[in-house]
């Protein structure tokens, strides 16, 4: 789980330490201090190092770039911080200040490198600042160590540690007093105070954010102070990268008495309000499950008798809302998906956003003329007159749409889509009748990219929200606010943000990328806007081939299934059968068809490798389903002698045989280290990653499975590993987010709301095909008249039981009340709640009666 930490230090001559010393134990290397005259070795724990850099910012002067020239981190680090030990001469001389940041353990190494490099780029080397950093991991404890000087580099050496603050008109800034009346030079510390501290806190959130988003992962740091926060009561003391691991890992931890006490004090704090834990993750994320609430009680709790108390009275808070049940495997009887949880906090705060964006919505006043938008687009596309451009129709018809009367809109489109030169355009419209025109986003670099590319300045959305807390840079009446990467905004700030342009009476212009839109997890702000307000859409780099199947997938992202289901079947790809089982017959028919095109194209062009795997994909609404196509697809392979020599692996769902050539599914977020696999170090994958087995052995026969995901990446891993997988030639819709194949079959089932059939019929470059059976729509109208079912509007069916259960397995779990519901597809529903039997019998409902069941939540 991510965990917000900055801390720094200053090391000093002061205290007895020697800075090249903290380098040498930071780079876990031998460094020589010059001026002492003495070794310092900590080689022993190069196991830890992950990796390391000496970032110098442009222009470093000739003295450092020439000593370091073709030397080691290691050594420039080395020479570096000797210089700063022979510069100061005070014995109790400040020589470095230190930062220590926690990494999130949801990315990779690679991901949290892209991560601080980023980071150290835009906040210190941009700032002349030099940035010695060590990349940490121990014991699953990934942290930086960051090191920088206190002085300036100059030419011959190193600067004053303070500066003179410069005024708005470039000059020293003075301070008039009765013995200074021509005024004394106001100066800062160089290397920053507790304010370039605090800005360093929101910056590493807001650029970590980012990178959490980029990889999928609805998780969030907070850079402000629980105070701040207003989670006062919840502090946590920080226990260090050893007492850390040992807590994650549930080993004995011995611990100061005084430690001690204060661990008691927090328990007692959260048995008496456990709300303070759900405030603290719903800060952190939007949606979670039960592990997740576990994960961050462990933080403060201690003994097992009271962690099982206060996660008892968690589960039965009623400001815990259950967005989605737990779904039980068909196979096994054991949970499948968990149940997936929010905070009623978290509710009335996307109520709250919601209902700002549709009285942005209402208000008029912002509409630009036509002839001005045309003369806008015009200079755009003339700016260059060695290199005029068109517009094509979909950019202009985007500019026409933010532009537009309301003071609310969205442009949804994926990168290289044309959103920067649309945004061009729409600013000098905007500016040609008289409007102020201010840009933003989640991290400096997005905001950057954003002034770079469309000429809107642009500046952090923590920045705006600081000036505008402060009285400063506010909003006006009739100015435009452009969001860039909406979807990586929470919804706490896009709640906030969208009131204070509600109460300001500006516009809104929301743009993000069209992947950001699917219902992967509630708490989606940007989606649940565009749902509402209705986007224009870039897709000019669209995965579908066929223009008409890109027209489609347009409707379906507008919600225009009826339109989108009518075009498919106008080109002959909506396959009707009377059963269910005859649907999934054809499917398994077409697919096989399918598989020997795809062989015998890939043998006919010369190639001696079998398909790659990842062309075909069939895409079903229930584990049941899947389960059952999985096995008929891969009985098909079997039968004709494709899959040989399986080997049994033990899984989450069951044994599973898996050969090679085997397509197969991660089902689990997980980071792990395989120990017949060292030299690949930590391996990530995520819920939903697709790929085909390639060995299933080690070197001693003992069945390990090596896979190539569709990425190109390739992980091992053997079952007491990693064991949460699963045959892949069939995948639940949910699972196939972000996938893409060349041809998908979908089994329609009454159940699939729009969503679902708009991220099933979007997966497909070439082609997709969707079956169904008539059982399953009766009585029905043409294909897309029928109305689907939304989800958020509760499952309706007949109530089958009642009672009370455990959520899983364990004697720490306390039972919970819940309700069965068998849904007109035939399949049971599980809903949960504390409310549930108070709902019930109010309703004056009893099992056997047909019921709506939601959790209403505000």
């Amino acid at each position: 789980m991510a965990i917000m930490f900055v801390r720094a230090q200053v090391i000093s001559r002061g205290t007895g330490r020697s800075v090249v010393s903290a380098a040498a134990y930071r780079h876990r290397t031998r460094m020589t201090d010059e001026q002492a005259g003495t070794t310092h070795r900590y080689e022993g724990g190069a196991a830890e190092l992950v990796h390391e850099e000496l970032a110098l910012p442009d222009g470093a002067p000739a003295w450092l770039t020439a000593a370091i020239a073709g030397t080691s981190v290691g050594t420039a680090s080395e020479v570096l911080w000797n210089a700063v030990e022979a510069f100061e001469k005070r014995e109790d001389a400040q020589l470095a200040r230190e930062l220590i940041i926690a990494l999130p353990e949801e990315l990779s190494r690679a991901e949290n490198i892209a991560l601080v490099r980023e980071f150290v780029a835009d906040h210190f080397t941009s700032k002349g600042m030099v940035a010695d950093w060590v990349y940490h991991d121990k014991d699953g404890n990934p942290h930086v160590h960051l090191m920088t000087t206190l002085r300036p580099l100059i030419e011959d050496g190193f600067g004053p540690k303070k500066v003179p603050v410069e005024g708005e008109d470039g000059k020293p800034l003075r301070v008039v007093t009765p013995d200074r009346p021509s005024g004394k030079i106001v100066y800062r510390l160089w290397a920053g105070d507790r304010e370039a501290m605090k800005a360093w806190k929101l910056a590493w959130a807001e650029t970590a954010n980012r990178h959490l988003a980029l990889a999928g992962f609805d998780v969030r740091l907070d850079g402000r102070s629980y105070a701040e926060q207003g989670r006062e009561g919840i502090a946590q003391r920080h226990l260090g990268p050893a007492k850390a691991a040992m807590v994650r890992s549930g080993r004995e931890m011995f611990l100061a008495p005084a430690e001690l006490a204060r661990r008691q004090d927090m328990a007692d704090r959260l048995a008496a309000d456990p709300g303070l834990l759900l405030q603290q993750l719903g800060n952190e994320r939007s949606t979670f499950d039960e592990r997740d609430i576990a994960r961050a009680l462990h933080r403060y709790v201690d003994d097992p008798d009271d962690f099982a108390t206060i996660r008892a009275r968690l589960m039965g808070s009623p400001d815990l809302v259950t967005l989605c049940p737990q779904t039980l495997d068909p196979e096994t009887g054991r949970a499948a998906e968990p149940a997936i949880f929010t905070t009623r906090d978290m509710l009335r705060v996307e109520h709250g956003m919601a209902r700002s964006a549709l009285n942005l919505a209402d208000r008029a006043g912002f509409g630009v003329p036509a002839a001005r938008v045309a003369a806008a687009i015009e200079t755009v596309e003339t700016r260059d007159p060695e290199k005029p451009f068109k517009l094509d129709t979909e950019q202009v018809d985007a500019v026409r749409h933010v532009t537009s009367d309301a003071a609310i809109s969205a442009v949804v489109g994926l990168a290289g889509a044309g959103k920067s030169t649309l945004l061009a355009a729409a600013r000098v419209a905007w500016e040609s009748d008289g409007r102020r025109v201010l840009g933003a986003a989640l991290a400096g670099k997005a905001a950057g990219g954003l002034e770079d590319s469309s000429g809107i300045a642009s500046r952090t959305l923590a920045s705006w929200e600081l000036a505008w807390a402060n009285g400063r840079d506010g909003l006006k009446r009739g100015d435009v606010l452009v969001i860039d990467e909406a979807g990586m905004v929470s919804s706490q700030q896009m709640a906030r943000v969208l009131k204070v342009a509600e109460d300001a009476e500006a516009k809104v212009v929301l743009v993000g990328d069209a992947m950001q839109l699917q219902p992967i997890q509630a708490g989606a702000a940007f989606r649940a806007i565009a749902e509402r307000i209705g986007f224009a859409e870039l897709a000019g780099v669209r995965r579908q081939r066929d223009e008409w199947a890109r027209n489609a997938s347009r409707m379906f992202a507008r919600g225009e299934v009826e339109a989108a289901l009518d075009t498919y079947a106008q080109h002959g790809h909506i396959v009707e059968a009377a059963t269910r089982d005859e649907a999934i017959g054809r499917i398994i028919t077409d697919w096989t068809e399918a598989r020997r095109a795809v062989a015998g194209k890939t043998s006919a062009e010369g190639e001696q490798q079998p398909p790659r795997g990842n062309e075909l994909l069939v895409l079903a609404h229930t584990n049941e389903d899947v389960k059952r196509l999985n096995d008929a697809l891969r009985k098909v392979l079997t039968d004709a002698g494709s899959l040989s020599a399986s080997r049994a692996f033990a899984t989450e769902r069951g044994t599973r045989e898996f050969a090679s050539g085997d397509r197969i599914i991660f089902l689990e977020n997980a980071r792990f280290v395989e120990p017949r696999a060292k030299h690949l170090g930590p391996q990530h994958v995520k819920n939903g990653t697709l790929g085909s087995v390639t060995s299933t052995t080690d070197r001693r026969g003992r069945t390990l499975l090596t896979v190539r995901l569709d990425n190109g990446r390739e992980v091992v891993f053997g079952e007491d590993t990693y064991r949460n997988v699963n045959h892949g030639y069939a995948a639940t819709i949910h699972k196939a987010q972000g996938a893409t194949v060349d041809r998908a079959f979908v089994l329609a089932t009454s159940m699939m709301d729009q969503h679902l059939i708009y991220v099933a019929m979007s997966r497909h470059r070439d082609r997709a095909d969707l079956y169904a059976a008539q059982e399953d729509f009766d009585p029905r109208a043409e294909w897309g008249r029928r109305p689907r079912v939304d989800h958020a509007a509760g499952v309706t069916g007949e109530l089958v039981a009642t009672g009370h259960a455990k959520f899983r397995e364990g004697a720490d779990v306390a039972p919970n009340p819940y309700a069965d519901v068998r849904t007109e597809d035939g399949s049971t529903q599980r809903l949960w709640g504390v409310s549930l039997p108070a709902a019930l019998d109010k309703g004056g409902v009893s099992v056997g009666d047909t019921v709506t069941l939601r959790k209403d939540g505000v």
